[in-house]
């Protein structure tokens, strides 16, 4: 008995699918499986992570393919040909997949030390007015930050990771607010110099 060559789908035809289906349900799952050469129950299972399939961006295929036709010519690979399917094989031939990098390990205060920090503050700033209490906070833009995911044969050690950064600063009370501060940290790249203060 001949066995069916077994056929792995792009992100991209997987997305296709559940656009199909969602344009047109009365397609059956078994018409879906014979229109890409799968089985049913690879349709099925891909219709029931449809969330995960529609947030797949045909920009992102598409920097795969121009990378993909790049490495082929520097290597002089003359008869290249990325087809739906290509990436799919490459990283299952290979073993690659995404792993999350390693972070440095961060120290977090117990539910219990935070209750007891909570009460302590709060006898602290019985004394004050309401308006006379402000929290503040940053967050920032890390303009320069490597992705957390990478794609590997094997999990990734992590290492330190970039600074660079652009910070804002807001602050408020129970009546009012300070307008946003913004501070800049370390270089920053040329293309954002017109925001500097």
């Amino acid at each position: 008995m001949l066995t069916r060559k077994r056929v792995i789908l792009s992100a991209m035809q997987k997305r296709k699918i559940c656009e199909k289906k969602k344009k047109n349900p009365s397609f059956s799952n078994v018409e879906l499986a014979q229109e890409y050469k799968v089985e049913k129950s690879t349709v099925t299972n891909i219709l029931k992570e449809k969330e995960r399939w529609f947030t797949i961006s045909v920009s992102q295929e598409n920097i795969k393919k121009f990378h993909a036709s790049h490495f082929a010519k520097q290597f002089s690979i003359e008869d290249f040909y990325y087809s739906e399917g290509w990436l799919g094989g490459f990283k299952k031939r290979y073993g690659l997949r995404q792993f999350k990098k390693q972070s440095e390990a961060a120290s977090t205060p117990s539910a219990e030390s935070i209750k007891n920090d909570c009460r302590a503050l709060q006898q602290l700033l019985t004394p004050y007015n309401s308006e006379d209490i402000w929290n503040g906070d940053e967050t920032g833009l890390f303009w320069k930050m490597e992705p957390s995911r990478v794609l590997a044969c094997t999990s990734i050690s992590g290492h330190k990771k970039e600074k660079s950064r652009v910070m804002i600063f807001c602050a408020a009370n129970a009546l009012q607010k300070l307008g946003v501060l913004r501070r800049h940290r370390f270089d920053i790249d040329s293309r954002y110099s017109r925001y500097r203060n």
